[in-house]
């Protein structure tokens, strides 16, 4: 009786609002759901079971895993159209609970299980349909169902094996149909987050670990990107801060989604081509975020986007080269970050060799991060590229500009230091500078709190102000 009540209130905890938070909620464990014990003969008794299916689940039920996926994989399509059964016909939360906690052991520990259900599909013609009732419980409530037939339905839509005899139109729509409809229904989890939030949010859990489930083949990122879906994860993973345990965890999650998705040549070309700004917030993460799990999917997504477009020249103007060789020096417990740093700075390297310092320059504002790089420091630098910032409709003074109200403190004192040298050297420099109102926000940086943004904001105030710069210095 005392063990009753306690799964009664595990039930309950379990049926709590999705908004309270995983560790108030204890969500529940395969474990603990299947210590308990099924009163299966009475759903055979209300026609629910017939005596087959009841030999056949009683043939897996609290059995060793070995066992189950033995008996499982022999009879396959029956046991898929009995676990689709049970849960589009018993209302009981308990046995649903039950259920997806049995199958998602099942397929842990054989993914080739999936097949079955693909099997089921296609062999019938699309008119049996196993997808579907787990589909219908993503409405539900309870946190751990919708954990459990997230990533079931993510493994086996995402098993990629399956080979059908023949061409099957009706179950080859049914299971593009259902791809959408689950990958539409991820992304609206994660859109309805709070960026800010994401790290303590119970549904981005589940969202992302069914994302990280279905991107890891081709039809999965495909679903993602014609979806709309990059926005979203790179709004999620800027969101995230460094500071805490659940943040970095949301933090590897997003990144893991999108290293994934990298492996498309088209998700890659719209993530690098994008105004996404996706390659400086990876360079970001690497530079700022401690955790080898992190650091070793960042590392792998930028390796998979080298060649892209101008992924290469963004990494080398975001300040990768510097990062990487920092890197280089640190002692990694996984030879694969190794591998990865190396490729990534060969390469990077062989780009910087070929590119002019305008060309880095000019990189580097695009990131919209500045750093001390050789070029903000060399009069060499200013003395034979002044000229390039009228380029364009002033393109790149307009950026640098910008700049100015950065939130970066080390990108306002960098880009300070810069328009006091393009008014320096520049003939024109002041009126250009004083065309694009470049005065405003150098003077509001008077107040900054940082003592290096207020020195060399000071600097190009009375550049801007000054007529003859030389006099003053004088």
């Amino acid at each position: 009786r005392q063990q009753r009540a306690a799964v009664s209130q595990r039930l309950t905890i379990a049926n709590m609002p999705m908004q309270t938070g995983r560790a108030k909620v204890g969500a529940l464990s395969n474990a603990e759901v299947l210590s308990e014990t099924m009163a299966w003969p009475s759903y055979q008794a209300a026609g629910v079971l017939t005596k087959e299916q009841l030999e056949h689940i009683y043939a897996i039920d609290k059995q060793p895993i070995d066992v189950q996926v033995s008996r499982f994989e022999a009879a396959g399509i029956s046991y898929v159209e009995l676990l689709s059964a049970i849960v589009s016909s018993v209302s009981k939360e308990e046995v649903t609970l039950y259920v997806l906690a049995m199958m998602d052991e099942i397929l842990s520990a054989k993914p080739h299980v999936a097949h079955h259900f693909h099997a089921a599909l296609f062999e019938s013609k699309g008119a049996s349909d196993p997808i579907a009732p787990l589909m219908k419980l993503l409405t539900r409530n309870s946190l751990f169902l919708l954990e459990k037939a997230t990533v079931l339905i993510a493994k086996i839509l995402s098993y990629a094996h399956y080979i059908p005899i023949a061409p099957e139109a009706a179950a080859e729509e049914v299971l593009a149909r259902h791809l959408t409809a689950f990958t539409e229904w991820l992304l609206l989890v994660i859109k309805s987050i709070n960026p800010s939030e994401g790290a303590e949010s119970p549904k981005v859990t589940y969202a992302l670990a069914g994302l990280q489930l279905l991107v890891s083949a081709a039809p999965g990122r495909q679903a993602v990107l014609v979806a709309d879906g990059l926005p979203a994860l790179v709004a999620l993973m800027a969101g995230a801060s460094y500071a805490s345990h659940a943040s970095v965890q949301l933090l590897y999650q997003v990144i893991f989604v999108l290293w994934s998705m990298s492996y498309s040549s088209e998700a890659a070309h719209v993530m690098v081509t994008s105004k996404l700004g996706l390659v400086v917030k990876l360079v970001d993460v690497v530079k700022f975020v401690q955790k080898e799990k992190v650091v070793r999917v960042a590392i792998a997504c930028l390796k998979n986007l080298l060649g892209t477009a101008s992924a290469s020249g963004d990494m080398v103007g975001a300040g990768m080269v510097k990062v990487l060789d920092n890197l280089q020096h640190r002692k990694w417990a996984d030879e694969d970050i190794v591998s990865d740093i190396n490729v990534l700075n060969d390469a990077l390297q062989e780009d910087l060799m070929s590119m002019s310092s305008w060309e880095v320059y000019s990189k580097e504002l695009a990131s919209g991060k500045l750093d001390w790089t050789p070029s903000h420091k060399s009069d060499n630098f200013w003395k034979d590229n002044f000229r390039s910032f009228e380029a364009h409709d002033c393109a790149v003074l307009k950026q640098l500009v910008a700049l100015l109200s950065a939130e970066d403190p080390q990108t306002l004192a960098v880009a300070c230091s810069d328009l006091a040298e393009f008014v320096k050297v520049h003939p024109e420099g002041r009126r250009l500078a004083a065309s694009l109102d470049a005065k405003k926000p150098a003077m509001a940086l008077l107040k900054h709190p940082d003592p290096e943004v207020q020195k060399h904001a000071l600097t190009a105030v009375q550049r801007l102000m000054v007529i003859n710069w030389e006099f003053m210095s004088k």
